[in-house]
């Protein structure tokens, strides 16, 4: 692990060493440097669309607050502007809608249709704009993951259709290249300035530069899970250990030599001479490097375009099976603040490499030593979180980790420390043996707040640049031809309207629209249909609110109800169909003052019941619940939707949601989510901002018994899930209170019976692999007290994708409200529980022996 620290200005980086056998060599002079074929493929490599692309990459990162992108089909540089995105998804999403809903219901009529497709755009001047970025990015660009990827992929792409020496020496000839700064400035002019300058490669070089970036991402995930992910880890890491400053590099190599040495087979640390402690120093990585570039090239970049077009066909016995990657994609941190601004800078956090350290950078420049060591201490914590996400976990270096973690930044002698309160560092203290992945949420909290003022005038100073900038609006049209085909279903749609409309004056059916209720109703939601209302949980909780108010909910319900009945079947069936009949077929309903149905329609589903005295008696058959259903929907379409369509509170939903959409359907937020999950052996498990939240409700008693009713009508286990989550977090308070061996073992046979191991089938109780849970019992005295760490990260990942949902609702209802509506879900669902007596039994049993356990403990 290592604090990152960089030269205190990156203005002139040092030459770019090679990835070849020459990276370990002397600078050359500029004369005998390269020679005039790799001149002249460097400046391919800086005028390529691959490079624009890895370039933009390397600019839309959420470290820049103004985002600026080449845009290859003006040639120039244009502010990132998320409207073409949203308009473009508003297009497509608008044609898929009115083709599939006229084949089901040709009278589907759109809402407002999209009459424009037009946007405009921020335009930058190019010439200033190249100046700009080679004076405030390009530096870091060149000492960022993006530009290491950028080489790797030029290589990769020599390989395609060239012989395995033609694709060494073009590889060779590339990654030899010294990248000066000034010659690079000069690239950079070269290719901006002048896009449509003509380019030349040696012949047996050509390749079709354009997929480079795309076809590398394929690459890398080709290399997942497999012993080629860790040469590319560790290529990787020896290109950032070139950038760091003296002071750091001992503590990086120490934490390289932690990494690959648990993840990384002995045959391959072996092969590569990296088997001894000794080993591990900056000269001898520099002298292994060639050869990862072989085994990356020439064996996994070779079997890659082989795979791709159906050629591979080498027995893989060969490949050693026991090396196990690093499966934390992105270790996220954990703290629950509030503002953009912090959601921000922890994505911030997470892309430091790929910015070449940035931000980092800013706060060793700031002068302010308590934002540096902050900054050094969020960088280190985000590799401690790594530990628990790898498949072979290594107690006594998560131990030696968090110990140095502490020592280094939060004892009271810590000579880079971060301030934390007193407080908050005797509670890391006490539970510092054996540590858990939580063990420095406070710090790390307490980080993210003193990180923010430094964060904040960062944005700052970057919001004002681009104002230096010539700018001017440009006006575009997103998705032409889809547009035009929009239209012209628009138009189709529009004459179908019309001559419905027409029949509906000449002979008005029953039941249609009122066109009282729905005048009032905003043009943009009248395409509004009950079905889609439905398959909206939220919008159908406020629709039930609604209903209640205007005490017409029984309405809706029984429509639910006879759903349910539909999807039921044998004795639950049965069930449902009674108490159905005796809640709604009724004076108290149907047949009463206050019916749904008019007289003739009340008459005509008893006729079809047989008659009062029939219908006393029998099951009522599914054709009469269906001409109820259909009755039921038909009333509520054209008298209380409209109703609730114009409603302020609706429409005040609607337009915050618009906003929220418009956030999320931006590509950076969308590529920054993506980020948010790291896999655990037997499951993926998000963490995020929601992962401390939820984690802490779930110790808050008033939360998590919410959260549990919220869950019991969803899933049998999952009420299991959580309470198995509790009892795993009480078992770890138990490790730290330094209790004696029975008693912790006492703990974990009560868990595994309750949950993993039960006498009531099923025998595991909670939503984890069985193999994850083969390894707790057959391991359990091996793995010591994280015998639940993997176990308890999928349980975990599980409540996770039903937190949003309950938040979305507890927002949208209100905290008065939400008990209330728990309540009438679990009433609703409680016929199902009780009918399936041993879904019932295991809950039940699954409860009291949690209880038990954590009494008798």
């Amino acid at each position: 692990m290592l604090p990152i620290t960089r030269a205190q200005t990156p203005r002139a980086p040092p030459a770019r060493r090679s990835l070849s056998a020459a990276a370990a060599a002397p600078p050359a002079g500029p004369e005998d440097e390269t020679n005039a074929e790799e001149r002249s493929q460097e400046q391919s490599l800086s005028s390529d669309q691959s490079f624009a692309e890895f370039f933009n990459d390397f600019l839309l990162l959420p470290v820049f607050a103004v985002a600026v992108r080449y845009d290859g089909i003006s040639a120039g540089f244009e502010l990132l502007d998320h409207t073409a995105v949203c308009l473009s998804r508003r297009i497509r999403t608008a044609l898929r809608e009115i083709r599939s809903r006229t084949l089901s219901d040709p009278s589907w009529v759109p809402a407002e249709p999209l009459r424009d497709n037009s946007y405009s755009v921020t335009r930058l001047d190019r010439a200033q704009t190249v100046q700009w970025l080679k004076r405030d990015r390009l530096p870091f660009f060149l000492q960022s993951d993006c530009y290491f990827e950028f080489r790797l992929a030029k290589c990769l792409s020599q390989l395609s259709g060239a012989s395995s020496s033609q694709a060494l020496r073009c590889a060779e000839c590339r990654l030899r290249s010294a990248r000066r700064f000034g010659s690079f400035s000069e690239e950079m002019d070269s290719s901006f300035i002048s896009p449509n300058t003509e380019r030349s490669e040696p012949a047996d070089c050509s390749t079709a530069h354009g997929r480079s970036r795309s076809s590398f991402l394929e690459f890398k995930r080709s290399l997942v899970g497999g012993p080629g992910e860790n040469i590319l880890h560790l290529w990787m890491d020896v290109e950032r250990l070139k950038t760091l400053s003296t002071k750091t590099k001992s503590r990086y190599l120490g934490w390289m030599k932690g990494q690959y040495v648990v993840s990384s087979s002995e045959q391959l640390l072996s092969g590569l001479g990296l088997n001894s402690t000794s080993c591990w120093r900056e000269e001898r990585l520099r002298d292994v490097q060639p050869r990862l570039s072989e085994i990356l090239l020439l064996y996994w970049g070779q079997r890659f375009h082989l795979i791709l077009s159906d050629q591979w066909q080498i027995c893989e016995r060969g490949l050693s099976s026991s090396v196990c990657t690093e499966l934390c994609v992105c270790s996220d941190m954990r703290v629950e603040l509030d503002g953009s601004e912090i959601q921000t800078l922890m994505e911030a956090l997470h892309t430091e490499s790929r910015s070449g350290f940035f931000f980092t950078h800013f706060c060793q420049n700031s002068g302010q030593q308590l934002w540096e060591n902050t900054v050094y201490f969020c960088s280190e914590l985000l590799q401690y979180h790594q530990l628990f996400c790898q498949s072979r976990f290594d107690p006594y270096r998560a131990q030696r980790t968090a110990q140095l973690l502490y020592a280094s930044y939060l004892s009271s002698g810590a000579q880079m420390s971060v301030g934390l309160s007193e407080e908050d560092r005797r509670a890391v203290l006490l539970c510092l043996s054996p540590p858990f992945e939580d063990l420095f949420d406070r710090a790390e909290e307490h980080a993210l707040r003193v990180l923010l003022e430094p964060w904040t005038l960062l944005l700052e100073k970057l919001r004002d640049a681009p104002h230096t900038v010539a700018q001017w609006q440009e006006v575009r049209y997103a998705e032409a031809e889809l547009f035009q085909t929009l239209q012209t279903l628009y138009t189709h749609t529009q004459s179908r309207r019309q001559q419905q409309e027409h029949r509906t004056a000449a002979a008005p059916a029953e039941g249609s629209r009122a066109p009282g209720l729905w005048a009032k109703v905003p043009r943009e939601f009248r395409g509004v249909r009950l079905d889609s209302l439905l398959r909206n949980r939220m919008e159908l909780q406020h629709f039930l609110s609604f209903l209640e108010e205007n005490s017409a909910s029984l309405e809706l319900q029984c429509w639910l109800d006879v759903e349910q009945l539909k999807k039921s079947d044998g004795a639950l069936q049965e069930e449902r169909n009674t108490s159905i009949k005796d809640k709604y077929l009724s004076s108290n309903f149907l047949f009463g003052p206050d019916s749904p149905a008019t007289e003739e329609q009340q008459m005509r589903l008893l006729q079809m019941c047989g008659g009062w005295q029939r219908l006393q008696h029998e099951s009522v058959s599914l054709s009469v619940l269906t001409e109820l259903q259909s009755l039921l929907h038909s009333r509520l379409e054209t008298r209380w939707l409209p109703l609730f369509l114009s409603s302020s509170q609706f429409i005040r939903r609607q337009q915050q949601k618009g906003s929220d959409v418009e956030c999320e359907q931006q590509p950076v937020v969308r590529q920054r989510r993506r980020r948010h999950a790291w896999k655990v052996s037997g499951g993926l498990m998000s963490s995020s901002q929601e992962s401390v939240a939820l984690r802490r409700a779930l110790l808050n008693p008033v939360t998590r018994l919410q959260f549990q009713k919220f869950l019991s009508v969803r899933d049998d286990l999952l009420e299991n899930d959580l309470f198995f989550w509790l009892e795993v977090q009480r078992y770890k308070d138990l490790c730290h209170s330094r209790c004696d061996d029975v008693t912790l073992q006492r703990k974990v046979s009560i868990i595994i019976s309750c949950f993993i191991s039960s006498c009531v089938p099923p025998a595991l109780q909670i939503h984890v692999p069985p193999d994850a849970a083969q390894r707790v019992v057959s391991q359990q005295r091996a793995l010591g007290p994280y015998v639940f760490r993997e176990t308890q990260a999928c349980v975990f990942d599980e409540l996770l994708k039903h937190w949003p949902d309950f938040v979305a609702l507890r927002s949208a209802v209100g905290e008065n409200e939400l008990q209330r509506v728990l309540e009438r879900e679990t009433r609703s669902s409680r016929p199902t529980e009780e009918q399936d007596d041993s879904s019932s039994q295991v809950r039940h049993v699954a409860c009291g022996h949690v209880t038990c356990g954590h009494v008798d403990v």
